[in-house]
This record gives C-alpha cells, structure tokens and sequence, in this order.
C-alpha cells in the first residue's frame, strides 16, 4: 500500500488551499487501496474530507522541534517524512501543498513496491551548477561525504516537490535527516532540504523522476491559488462532496503554465503595493 502525505501548518490560509486540492487530485488518482495524511495544526479545516483521509494534527511544540537546532523552514519536511514512514507498512509520498497529480499513479505506486525512490526533477548537477547563486555548492556539497555518502562527479541537485520511497529501504529519511543537519551549518543555500535527498537516496535506488504524474507550480503560485480559491468556493457553495470535487478535478483540471515567473524587480514591487492580506489569515479559526 501507499501513503500519500501532504505537511500543510501555519497562518497562510493560501497554503491551506493549496494542501486541499493537492489532496483532491492524488485522491482523484491514487489506487482504491491509498491511504491519505494531511499533518496539519489547522485540522478544523480539512473536516470537509471526513474519514477519506488521516488527519494528523501537529503541536506548537512538534513544530519548533521539528525546525531544529537552525529553526530551518524546510526541516519539517523531512520529519513529517519519517512520521510516514515510522511503522514501516506503507510506501510513502510527500507531496509539497503546490502540487497536483495529473494522472493514474499505479505505475509510480508500482515502481515503490519494487524498490524505487522518487523526486520531481533533476535540476542540474552539483559539480558545475548554471546559475551563479547555486555555485558555492560545488565546493560546500560536492567532493565531500555525508554520512558516509560521497557526493561525487555524478552527484545532482533533484527538485525535492515530490518525494517518495519504498518501504523496502528502512531508516532511509532517518539517514537523510541525520545529512541535512549535517549539511545546514556547511552552507548557506537555500535548498540543503533538496540536496540532502539528492545525495542519500542515491546510496538506496537510482532517483527516478514523478514529473510525469504531477504539476509543480511553485513558479506560477498566484495564478494557480485564484484558479484554486474559485474552485473550493464553487465545490463548497454547491455543496459538493469531496468525490464529487474529485470527479470535476479529473474532468476539468485546473491547468496553466508552471513557470511564470515576473523580472526580478516585480517582487519588491509587488510587496510595495499589495501588502499580505490579513484576512487571508486561519489562525483567527481557533482549534479546541
């Protein structure tokens, strides 16, 4: 069997959105026999799913914990990974909450049953990175073992969206935990979260590719979250069943470029003219 799990916390209702309909379509198109956690300190807001899927409802203190000792954003991912995968029972995927699955998973679910391990893309490699920003790693990450894994010439940097792993390789997210928190202090980039999975899944399975079975939008967010916020707010007002959404997901996708990305001045721009709404907030939703 498969776990599907999706890590959605804090106050950005936008991020919420998003874990809901990331949630929708891998339950659009997952085999009958997946199972589906959202690890969440907002669990109110996903009372709509009901019993088709495992709330998992994360503490203050399991999150700060989770940041360690750096207070990293993207630590928890991790953790959350290994909370998936603790019991041993289930192969597992992550999925980050800008995501959507496009298409009938059973040939990826196949392939972690016989031992694959998964990532969204490859990016580029680590020895000769393209974009100036990246390549301090070739001589922070590369040439250097992690916990006993050599980042070698053929050593790459994956998009860590999609992550997944057979059950078969145990211990596998606690040895890539144990690397990102060796890593963080050696540099200061930004994705040490994606490149300790680069480099420790390699020691357990060739890194195979989920692209072909999900969209990452993370370049084009804004456009996606106005087609999400629509949606949600018809599936709700119609009072439609989370089948029900899933079956309008399946039919009428929402689609559009993955990549949008403004010059590097509409930024600082946009932060000057469009402050972050406040009414955009869920933790006004109390939790009992």
């Amino acid at each position: 069997m498969t776990r599907f799990g999706v890590l959605a916390y804090g106050p950005s209702g936008r991020f919420h959105r998003e874990a809901a309909l990331a949630l929708l379509t891998l339950q659009a198109h997952a085999p009958a026999a997946s199972e589906f956690v959202v690890l969440t300190d907002h669990p109110r807001l996903y009372q709509w799913f009901g019993r088709s899927i495992v709330i998992d409802r994360l503490r203050a203190t399991t999150l700060t914990e989770w940041r360690g000792p750096h207070n990293d954003r993207f630590r928890p991912k991790i953790e959350a990974l290994r909370r998936l995968a603790a019991d041993g029972t289930c192969d597992v995927v992550l999925v980050d909450t800008d995501t959507m699955a496009r298409r009938d998973l059973t040939p990826l679910t196949e392939r972690l049953a016989a031992g694959a391990v998964f990532l969204y893309r490859r990016e580029y490699g680590l020895a000769a990175p393209p974009r100036k920003g990246d390549r301090s790693l070739a001589h922070e990450i590369a040439g250097r073992s992690w916990q006993g894994i050599a980042a070698g010439p053929d050593a790459a940097m994956w998009n860590g969206g999609i992550v997944a792993s057979s059950r078969q390789h145990r211990g596998i997210f606690d040895r890539t935990l144990a690397a990102f928190d060796e890593m963080r202090p050696a540099t200061r980039h930004f994705a040490v979260e994606q490149l300790a999975y680069s480099i420790v899944f390699p020691a357990y399975a060739p890194i195979e590719a989920a692209a072909p079975w999900f969209d990452h939008y993370w370049a084009n967010r804004d456009r996606f979250d106005r087609a999400i916020e629509r949606f949600l707010s018809v599936a709700r007002l119609g009072g439609l069943t989370p089948e029900e959404a899933r079956h309008e997901l399946r039919e009428r996708p929402i689609v559009g470029p993955l990549d949008s990305r403004s010059p590097w001045w509409a930024k600082p721009l946009r932060k000057l003219v469009s402050r972050r709404d406040p009414d955009d907030d869920v933790s006004r939703f109390r939790e009992p």
